[in-house]
């Protein structure tokens, strides 16, 4: 059976294992806003206003961030919510940084995943990968939209040609 060549791209794109870069988990977290909040009791943390986190090339921008900590203060989910919130990265091996935006991100730090929703697109170099839900496993570098994520709108895909 004869498939085209985009298909092949879009398979090693899709399945190549683009990971962070290792080094940014042993950097400081460097987190800025106009407000902070914190609720030692309900284990919760809400930054809101021009909100900023950076730990090496992670970054991430939003209008509000609220953090859910687990007992030993370590963050267990991370909800970023801006028009849109955005998220960039180096990955291994890679010239140009995974790029995304929604406007609602969530991090699970358990599974090493972020779940896009809302408009929500991902960039790597001029490709872009779009649905209204979108997760990322960082773990495995994989991007999964549609239905299989309880997408409702069909995944829109743009790739270029390799030069």
């Amino acid at each position: 059976m004869w498939m085209p060549l985009w298909f092949f791209a879009l398979l090693n794109v899709l399945s190549a294992p683009s990971l962070a870069l290792e080094s940014d988990q042993q950097q400081p977290l460097y987190l800025e806003a106009d407000d902070a909040e914190l609720d030692e009791k309900r284990a919760i943390s809400v930054y809101k206003g021009h909100v900023l986190i950076r730990q090496g090339t992670l970054e991430i921008r939003a209008d509000q961030v609220t953090i859910y900590h687990r007992e030993d203060r370590h963050p267990e989910r991370i909800v970023a919510l801006g028009t849109p919130a955005t998220y960039r990265q180096d990955l291994e091996g890679e010239r140009q940084p995974l790029r995304a935006q929604a406007q609602r991100m969530e991090y699970l730090t358990a599974k090493d995943a972020i779940i896009l929703i809302g408009q929500a697109v991902v960039y790597q170099g001029k490709d872009s990968f779009r649905n209204d839900r979108i997760v990322y496993d960082r773990a495995k570098g994989q991007v999964k939209a549609g239905e299989q994520v309880q997408g409702k709108e069909r995944v829109r895909i743009l790739l270029h040609p390799t030069q």
